[in-house]
């Protein structure tokens, strides 16, 4: 079987963590691996199965590469998340396209709209619709029926007039069936002021006025908390932060005015490195990204999601993650972390987790796909076979790590500066703008890794010298 996946992410594939962060591997968000590692473990059936990958928003879907498509793979899956959305619909019908040309099954895994919080119908607000059924339509000419992720999205594709159960049913993220039927084992957390908290946000809705009513009380809430908990660290998932906490000095600018301690931020190159330090090191997990708690599930972290828009909330409820919504002042003005970690039932999310497992794969069978849990295998998974060096790493923030990580991560980002250097200067020498801009940031790295270096070689010099700049001598300031 041979399928072509739309992904920006191989999950089987080892890289460095610059390479991951600097070249942006997640499409963004790398809570992105999360739903692409799940599909491909259950799709991995034998050493022979190949799953190859496609950034659909880059590439150019002409009838050229879809000849080249039906004649080389089997089944083009579309793994979506937020897909209806202000930004970014642009890619629906460039894929409606596409797939008429195309004459293997296609199908949309777990499809989603993006919307704050807020009362009516998504169709009557969306300016979109005429792109969404018709890239609806064109699927279903490929596959019996659409995976949607909540019960929201199924609303608005039934005020598009497609069917419930026929074009589309509701199947959740494929991430929470990473592990299967079964979900690791709750641990028994007693939370104190010392617990490791991890914190997860969608920090570009709390200056979004769009979600004033709802961000405004859940900054508050969260500057409240860090004071409770001076353990909390922050979950990183937007590829801009995981830059700015890998090489500090290139993001200053974006440190100002953040809501978190960018020292205690951490984020994670592959998803087993993501749970198993879950699993590992944290206690309790908060915050608006449905992705950072689905990370806690399948590490067994007690968690409860925040959720300032449709796209989380519809997830977190499909699959009973423990909620709390911040439109309902009166339940928090006046409440801490400790009060919803007591209040919560976080055994809830494995009440019919089962049954929607089941559902999930009946649908996988309904498109034409065989699963490992068709089949019975004796030792390794043929996807845990070829991950054997892929599972990624946990990445902390550049000024909580030792001098000597600090310049192997300058040194391996330099090569990958000077890669793109002589890419865009080979392809592009009309461009003179970006290759200065360029060899700036290039000789701002050589820079850095010599001073590195040098504080190294020469610890007394650098503290006599900081001393000196501190006590005001020009020179050393």
């Amino acid at each position: 079987m041979k399928i072509l996946m739309r992904a920006t992410v191989d999950p089987l594939t080892d890289m460095t963590p610059s390479k991951f962060i600097i070249e942006n591997h997640t499409g963004g968000n790398i809570g992105n691996m999360m739903f692409t590692n799940s599909i491909v473990k259950t799709l991995m059936v034998d050493d022979e199965t190949t799953i190859d990958y496609i950034n659909t928003r880059t590439a150019k879907l002409d009838k050229k590469y879809a000849d080249f498509v039906n004649e080389n793979y089997n089944f083009f899956l579309i793994p979506m998340a937020n897909a209806f959305k202000k930004n970014g619909h642009e890619e629906l019908p460039k894929l409606a396209n596409f797939v008429r040309m195309l004459n293997i099954p296609c199908a949309v895994l777990g499809i989603g709209i993006q919307r704050a919080l807020v009362e009516g119908k998504f169709s009557e607000i969306y300016a979109y619709n005429a792109e969404a059924k018709d890239f609806i339509s064109a699927i279903l000419e490929k596959s019996p029926m659409i995976g949607v992720r909540g019960e929201m999205t199924a609303d608005y594709l039934g005020e598009l007039g497609f069917l419930p159960e026929k074009d589309y049913t509701v199947i959740g993220c494929p991430s929470m069936f990473t592990f299967g039927s079964k979900l690791p084992e709750l641990k028994k957390t007693i939370l104190t002021p010392e617990s490791i908290v991890a914190f997860n946000s969608k920090i570009e809705h709390e200056n979004n006025p769009d979600y004033a009513f709802l961000a405004e009380p859940y900054k508050d809430f969260l500057v409240k908390s860090y004071r409770e908990f001076p353990n909390m660290l922050y979950t990183v998932q937007q590829i801009d932060d995981a830059r700015m906490i890998y090489l500090d000095s290139l993001m200053q600018e974006r440190k100002k005015g953040k809501l978190y301690d960018v020292e205690k931020a951490i984020t994670f190159t592959g998803v087993n490195a993501w749970i198993d330090y879950f699993k590992e090191n944290v206690d309790f997990s908060f915050g608006a990204r449905i992705h950072g708690s689905i990370a806690a599930v399948l590490g067994g972290v007690p968690t409860i999601t925040a959720p300032l828009d449709r796209r989380v909330y519809e997830l977190a409820d499909y699959h009973n993650i423990p909620m709390v919504c911040f439109n309902d002042e009166e339940t928090h003005a006046d409440k801490t972390l400790f009060d919803l970690f007591e209040k919560a039932d976080f055994e809830s999310v494995y009440r019919g987790h089962e049954e929607r497992f089941n559902h999930y794969l009946d649908f996988l069978h309904s498109i034409g796909l065989e699963t490992i849990f068709d089949r019975e295998y004796e030792g390794e998974l043929p996807y845990e076979k070829a991950q054997k060096n892929s599972g990624g790493a946990a990445i902390k923030a550049y000024d909580s790590i030792p001098d000597s990580e600090k310049i192997a991560r300058y040194k391996e980002s330099f090569e990958l500066f000077h890669e793109k250097y002589l890419d865009r200067r080979t392809r592009d020498r009309a461009k003179g703008k970006q290759i200065s801009e360029l060899k700036k940031e290039r000789a701002a790295l050589n820079k850095k890794i010599k001073r590195l270096e040098y504080e190294q070689q020469h610890p007394f010099k650098t503290f006599i010298k900081k001393v000196l700049g501190k006590l005001g001598v020009k020179k050393y300031k």
